[in-house]
């Protein structure tokens, strides 16, 4: 048994060592922090649309200052590579032209948007490190979850 268990060992000692991790930037800005920025800035336009068709402004302004932080902390220009995607908690340009003439519909679509981009926002807050990243979520996440109880 001792003889298998030191072959394996030496076996394991000869194998090569594990690649190093993915570089984060020295602020710890990285890639999950951008693509989340990138994300929460594509959704956060789309429903300003959706918005402008309710009577909550303080909801709207909630986006603009959401967008307002968010910005800051992009380290590269932003450049929209969510444009026409249909991903949870992003209204799409169909959905907001339907919630224009349904008001049924402009209530289900902005339900919609306050639960699902809860559920990313809670979801990224697990996986962001970087500090002022980090707040931003948070911030955002107290306005969705103070939206769905105002109802």
């Amino acid at each position: 048994m001792t003889v298998l268990l030191l072959a394996g060992l030496l076996a394991a000692c000869q194998q090569a060592p594990p690649p190093p991790p993915a570089p984060v930037a020295q602020n710890g800005y990285g890639a999950t922090e951008r693509a989340f920025v990138e994300l929460a800035i594509a959704t956060d336009e789309q429903a300003l649309k959706l918005l402008d068709l309710t009577d909550r402004p303080e909801w709207k302004e909630n986006r603009n200052i959401e967008l307002t932080e968010l910005r800051k902390l992009l380290d590269a220009p932003y450049v929209n590579n969510h444009a026409g995607h249909d991903m949870p908690g992003m209204p799409t340009d169909a959905e907001i032209q339907l919630a224009s003439t349904s008001p049924d519909a402009l209530e289900q679509f902005v339900r919609t948007h306050l639960t699902e981009s809860l559920e990313v926002v809670r979801s990224a807050g697990s996986a962001i490190t970087h500090p002022p990243t980090a707040e931003v979520v948070k911030l955002m996440e107290r306005h969705r979850t103070a939206e769905l109880a105002a109802g």
